[in-house]
């Protein structure tokens, strides 16, 4: 990478933000992405597919009076303004012979005092861009395509894709570890996985930060040369996106769901960097 950075190919965050966020993403669209529930309603508005919706809690008194027995038995806690993978629950299903208790991605149990507790940390905006109160939302779990199944760790996968002036530049897959207890989040352990644009084949990739790696962990799975399902329709949902929001410059970060295909999870307009780690290519020539 650093042979890479010598270059001049790679894409610093100064560039990042004076040439390409700053003048193609205006404030109030900016906003908009970083408001999770009002970039799916808006998404949902402009026919692209997300997650479905189950709850929502504003406040501390929408909290203690809300029924945990509503819940489904596998669902996704969120903050609204949440950043880097932040703040996110997922659980699989209900504890067995217990109503208020499930299973996390990481195998572990969660109760509905540890996500009242939870959420609570969310409205107080321990997780927000800006440490702001904020809105913890309920969404549907989605589920493991089977082309993933032997590379992901408790959670599912999901595709970043770079989109300017509506074409797909870059792209990453991006998979959950036992380091990163199930979430696909590059800071927090998971995998970055390059992808060839044209062909939908991945091919280089990293472990956090900066550790190249050719397995899977613990594994003999070759990484590279995988076939990304549904390719065009990624990136054909990804540029979507960016016209509905009206980011010029922008991440969008797409799951495959075993029954309903590519869906938005949500999008970023400031994408972090280390998608050119993943690729072992810079984003300054594509741009």
């Amino acid at each position: 990478f650093a042979m890479l950075r010598a270059s001049k190919k790679v894409l610093g965050m100064n560039a990042r933000n004076l040439t390409y966020i700053r003048p193609n993403n205006l404030k109030k669209a900016k906003r908009l992405a970083d408001d999770k529930l009002a970039s799916k309603r808006m998404l949902k508005r402009a026919g692209v597919a997300v997650p479905d919706l189950i709850a929502k809690i504003t406040s501390v008194h929408e909290l203690e009076q809300f029924d945990w027995n509503a819940l489904p038995a596998s669902f996704v806690v969120k903050p609204n303004n949440g950043f880097g993978g932040e703040g996110i629950i997922v659980v699989y299903g209900r504890k067995k012979g217990r109503t208020d208790a499930w299973v996390k991605s990481s195998g572990g149990m969660i109760t509905a005092d540890d996500i009242r507790t939870h959420v609570r940390r969310i409205l107080d905006g321990e997780y927000s861009l800006s440490n702001t109160p904020d809105i913890a939302f309920f969404e549907q779990r989605l589920k493991l395509t089977p082309e993933f199944r032997p590379y992901a760790y408790r959670g599912i996968p999901d595709i970043r894709v770079i989109v300017y002036n509506m074409v797909p530049v870059m792209a990453m897959l991006r998979l959950p570890t036992k380091e990163s207890d199930g979430k696909a989040n590059l800071q927090q352990g998971g995998i970055g996985v390059g992808i060839d644009m044209a062909r939908g084949v991945t091919t280089t990739a990293v472990q956090g930060k900066s550790r190249i790696i050719d397995y899977v962990p613990g594994t003999r799975l070759l990484l590279s040369g995988v076939k990304i399902p549904y390719w065009n329709d990624i990136l054909h949902l990804a540029v979507k996106s960016q016209v509905a929001s009206g980011l010029g410059y922008l991440g969008a970060d797409i799951a495959i769901d075993r029954d309903n295909g590519p869906v938005i999870l949500e999008l970023n307009a400031r994408p972090g960097l280390s998608i050119q780690v993943a690729n072992l290519a810079g984003l300054q020539r594509r741009l």
